[in-house]
């Protein structure tokens, strides 16, 4: 009986500290302006629907069980990439925080579950912060995405690339006027994961300004790669139109 207290106790404190760490990016978008999204917590979800209104869920979906704090842009503005970069560290250091407050007072007062819950949330927080590349689910870890966002070059190209093409998405902006450079930034990268949303936003850019040649080329490359990315990143590029 004692084992699997232990078992329990340990699943939920890896919960918890799982749910603080994705609070901390919602709590600095919100913060920021952005809107509320999406918030993943194993298989438990809670999300904003069709109607406005939250919802929660159960999410069928593996890749997402690691964790996920979405918020989004109202508006498409300058400022938005370093909220973004902002809202990368919101999670290590609300993990990082809660484990320095949680993990001193767990040894002081013997309590197993403030230990361990400091103790996961700081390591949580530590593996996170540093520019390891680690994945976790289908994009590298949130030290990893902030580094490459504030390198020079190519990786800085890449992130700054997929966060203003999604941000336009998102917006409702006309994707007819998007910057092309930002696209071909996305179809030279080494990770294929990046190469496929470069040709997915190739093909509504082009199929926006009724280029049927470029729009075909576009799906020709996406048919390739298909195969090499998660069905995650497929269901977000989903074609219905095929011309």
């Amino acid at each position: 009986m004692e084992v699997l207290i232990y078992i329990l106790t340990t699943l939920l404190c890896y919960w918890i500290a799982g749910l603080i760490h994705e609070t901390g990016h919602i709590i600095i978008g919100l913060i920021n302006g952005w809107k509320f999204t999406l918030l993943v917590i194993g298989p438990i979800g809670l999300k904003v629907n069709e109607a406005g209104k939250l919802q929660l869920y159960l999410e069928k979906r593996l890749v997402l069980w690691g964790g996920v704090g979405g918020t989004l842009p109202r508006k498409v503005e300058a400022k938005n990439s370093k909220i973004w970069g902002r809202i990368l560290l919101g999670g290590p250091v609300a993990s990082i925080l809660t484990g320095i407050f949680f993990l001193p007072l767990g040894i002081t007062e013997k309590n197993m579950m403030m230990l361990l819950l400091g103790a996961m949330s700081l390591g949580m927080g530590i593996m996170c912060a540093l520019p390891l590349p680690i994945k976790t689910g289908i994009t590298y870890s949130d030290g990893m995405r902030w580094s490459r966002l504030h390198k020079k070059g190519q990786e800085s190209d890449e992130e700054i690339a997929m966060f203003k093409l999604m941000e336009n998405e998102i917006t409702g902006n006309d994707i007819s006027v998007l910057d092309m450079s930002q696209m071909e930034s996305l179809i030279k990268s080494k990770e294929v994961e990046f190469r496929y949303y470069g040709y997915y936003y190739f093909y509504q850019y082009h199929k926006s300004n009724n280029n049927e040649t470029e729009m075909k080329a576009a799906l020709q490359a996406m048919e390739k790669l298909k195969n090499k990315v998660s069905a995650l990143i497929k269901e977000d590029c989903k074609i219905t139109e095929i011309p």
